[in-house]
């Protein structure tokens, strides 16, 4: 039996969370033996009776084996594919979060070397002026080597994923929903086409037929952050998505970007979220008017070598050398 049917297993039962899998993965290096090991084992490597009885509850197990092989063949059927965390194809630098899901389920091609990528966010209703900074910066990054990764949401996402598409550039969305539910917003359905046209990929970690939820939205953003090595927040009021996403990249230790919009426009409703951030540690204002692309990647190359700095990450996995600041 391979490593992604056992892995996908632990994913299936009932009550274990990514915490106790990621226990479980770091002391047998082969998932499948988590499955012929004994209580005394267990209780050796810190796992608490409840979490113990979960797995070895025999029925349970078993409904979790049948399930994830089932999942696999659908989504073999429909082009999707299913990697854990130990794969090549798995993004590089979400491999450094504290909270990162052990498998992931995607449509498309993920690039090699995914850990040069930045997240361009923002609102769904944003301005204009918003759209067009955020198509100039994402033109500008992409073009130096960097992918594009955002939410498939209206508004600046989809002005960034579009951008991408059309300059050649490399763009992944994160969505909250399970491969196979209906794409959402609907009217990004083109869009969602032309990224996998383009070689990009949609990616989830939730099962292939899990329902769009707001927690399900909300634990996505932990992911876009967690996969780039910046975030740029190009639109946001006081309430919104790209402020959660935002905060998961501080706590991921991931600088945000916002725009150095003058002080009327800062002070529109569409800003209001990040004129809240503006004193906050960890943002960098980047001006509008002429953007410097050479102060940028200074300042992502500092959080990149704060990554890259040992050659293996805490999980063991091999890191390659890196080549795009070289």
């Amino acid at each position: 039996m391979d490593d992604l049917i056992c892995t996908l297993a632990l994913k299936k039962i009932p009550g274990l969370s990514n915490r106790h899998i990621f226990i479980l993965l770091t002391h047998f290096a082969n998932p499948c033996d988590i499955f012929n090991t004994n209580k005394t084992e267990f209780l050796k490597i810190g796992l608490r009776n409840d979490v113990i009885e979960i797995l070895m509850n025999t029925r349970a197990v078993r409904t979790a084996f049948l399930n994830a092989i089932d999942e696999i063949e659908e989504a073999s059927k429909n082009n999707i594919k299913i990697i854990t965390f130990r794969s090549p194809a798995y993004p590089p630098n979400l491999l450094f979060v504290k909270n990162k899901p052990p498998i992931l389920y995607y449509k498309g091609n993920i690039k090699e070397n995914l850990r040069f990528a930045v997240a361009i966010i923002g609102q769904r209703n944003p301005p204009d002026y918003a759209c067009e900074i955020t198509a100039q910066i994402t033109k500008k990054i992409g073009d130096a080597g960097f992918s594009v990764i955002s939410g498939l949401a209206a508004g600046i996402d989809t002005a960034a994923h579009k951008t991408a598409i059309d300059g050649g550039i490399n763009t992944i969305a994160y969505i909250g929903s399970g491969l196979l539910e209906p794409i959402y917003p609907s009217h990004n359905t083109e869009l969602y086409q032309d990224i996998i046209l383009k070689k990009g990929a949609i990616i989830s970690e939730l099962p292939l037929h899990e329902k769009l939820s707001a927690k399900n939205l909300v634990a996505r953003d932990r992911l876009q952050s967690g996969s780039c090595l910046a975030v740029f927040a190009m639109s946001s009021p006081l309430s919104s998505g790209t402020l959660k996403t935002c905060n998961f990249a501080f706590k991921q230790k991931r600088p945000v970007f916002i725009p150095s919009y003058k002080p009327d426009i800062m002070d529109n409703y569409s800003n209001l979220g990040l004129k809240s951030l503006l004193n906050k540690s960890g943002v960098i204002n980047f001006n509008v008017e002429n953007i410097d692309l050479n102060d940028i990647i200074d300042e992502i190359r500092i959080i990149y070598n704060d990554l890259y700095e040992e050659k293996y990450d805490k999980t063991g996995y091999l890191l390659e050398q890196p080549n795009l600041f070289g």
